[in-house]
């Protein structure tokens, strides 16, 4: 065999067992692909924030939307109010992660399991005070309380003296039965303002009342 023959396998060779012996090295970006955060690690990647906090929450609501819902169906036997049960607990969850209110995030299972007991039992006393009770076994003389007669006129007096848009509030409120969103809508402003209109208003009315004089404007 030529000796240039034998030179060139014996460096091909060569070749072969330094591409066979020499490490692979894996960028450590991609090495943490590889592997599956647990609901711990998620937790807290949640807390810390930044670039990447969303994606990670979304990944801890994937994983427990599926088991609060079971808990809701086992629990509340309905598809609406188990769904209902999914977006508070999720809610819950997620208020507490961002906050980093989560002491043991080794456990945030028990954590999402509290969650459900407590908003279940809330739904529960909901609709046990929402049960109708029979007018017999209600004592309606004890129920009712002692009206005073109310002096009309001067309601009417007061109620004048009151700034336009608190009268409006107090108009739409106890006479149309509207909301605070309809009446925020109505007067372009929010529901959170309606609602301190409407007790500043009330608070200047029983003054009036209470002491016989005008409200000052």
């Amino acid at each position: 065999m030529p000796s240039g023959l034998v030179a060139s396998r014996g460096r091909e060779r060569a070749r072969r067992q330094l591409v066979v012996s020499r490490p692979v090295e894996i960028p450590s970006g991609k090495f943490e692909t590889l592997e599956t955060p647990t609901d711990a690690e998620l937790v807290r990647r949640a807390a810390v924030g930044g670039e990447g906090a969303r994606a990670v929450e979304t990944e801890l609501c994937r994983r427990f939307a599926p088991r609060v819902r079971l808990y809701g169906l086992r629990h509340l036997r309905d598809q609406d109010r188990a769904r209902d049960l999914v977006q508070a607990v999720l809610l819950v969850l997620l208020e507490a992660v961002r906050a980093a209110r989560i002491e043991e995030p080794e456990h945030v299972d028990r954590f999402v399991l509290g969650a459900c007991r407590n908003i279940v039992a809330r739904i529960r006393e909901g609709e046990a005070r929402a049960i109708p009770v029979d007018p017999a076994d209600l004592e309606v003389p004890g129920l009712m309380p002692t009206l005073e007669r109310l002096d009309t006129p001067a309601l009417l007096r007061c109620l004048v003296k009151l700034d336009v848009r608190s009268r409006m509030v107090v108009h739409m409120c106890f006479h149309d039965d509207a909301t605070a969103d309809e009446i925020g809508t109505h007067l372009g402003t929010t529901a959170g303002n309606v609602r301190v209109l409407r007790h500043r208003a009330i608070a200047q009315l029983r003054h009036c009342l209470d002491r016989g004089q005008e409200v000052e404007a």
